[in-house]
């Protein structure tokens, strides 16, 4: 079935030097329909940036933004599970964290210095349980990363994987080496791309919804 092309939205805004990324979505359809098709919860935002203007110091701005190469793979992860019907609605990105930053590591490393220095806290982070209860599903993909201490990042996870679980949102990701993180949906490689999406497709399967076995 030929699907409406979606349109990525997102708030930014600019806070002592540091772009943060607040709210992002994928759009299917009339931007009048706002009901979830699903969720995931990433690390942090990436490169996604704004059609137009950047937002000024201390204000937010919304717009449409480039689809980045993780928000490609999340549309054609959702049309793949939603082959047969038309699609109308949104796609919401969560991320642990707001802080725009395309280097993981370095992402990590300055949250955690935001965080000990009282610029932020990890409950500012969190979306709240009324949010999280309209998704219909939420894909857990904040990447496979190293040990390190990191205990305001740890901490973090925690907290989020427990509002999760308290809204009773239906949950699901591909489980790293290390058993507490989940892969990112779209890996560095491009070969691992197409393998990815075919485990994450299972794992929507098995835990929220059953496909037509002419899928896979």
């Amino acid at each position: 079935m030929n699907q409406p092309k979606p349109k990525a939205f997102a708030t930014f805004r600019e806070e002592r030097g540091r772009n943060y990324r607040t709210s992002t979505y994928i759009q299917w359809g009339p931007a009048s329909v706002t009901r979830s098709l699903g969720s995931a919860l990433l690390l942090n935002p990436g490169s996604a940036a704004l059609f137009q203007a950047r937002p000024a110091a201390g204000r937010s701005i919304m717009g449409q933004v480039t689809l980045d190469p993780t928000m490609q793979q999340l549309v054609r992860f959702t049309e793949a599970i939603y082959q047969n019907r038309p699609l109308e609605g949104r796609f919401y990105i969560f991320n642990l964290f707001s802080l725009q930053n395309p280097s993981a590591s370095d992402a990590i490393a300055c949250f955690e210095q935001l965080v000990e220095n009282g610029e932020t806290t990890l409950e500012a982070q969190l979306a709240s349980r009324e949010e999280l209860r309209k998704q219909p599903w939420i894909m857990l993909g904040w990447g496979c990363l190293q040990r390190k201490s990191r205990p305001h990042f740890s901490a973090l996870k925690a907290m989020w994987q427990k509002q999760i679980a308290s809204a009773s949102v239906p949950a699901f990701g591909k489980r790293c080496s290390n058993g507490q993180d989940y892969y990112h949906p779209c890996p560095r490689l491009h070969a691992m791309k197409e393998p990815l999406l075919r485990d994450l497709v299972a794992l929507y399967q098995q835990n929220v919804h059953t496909l037509p076995s002419s899928f896979v």
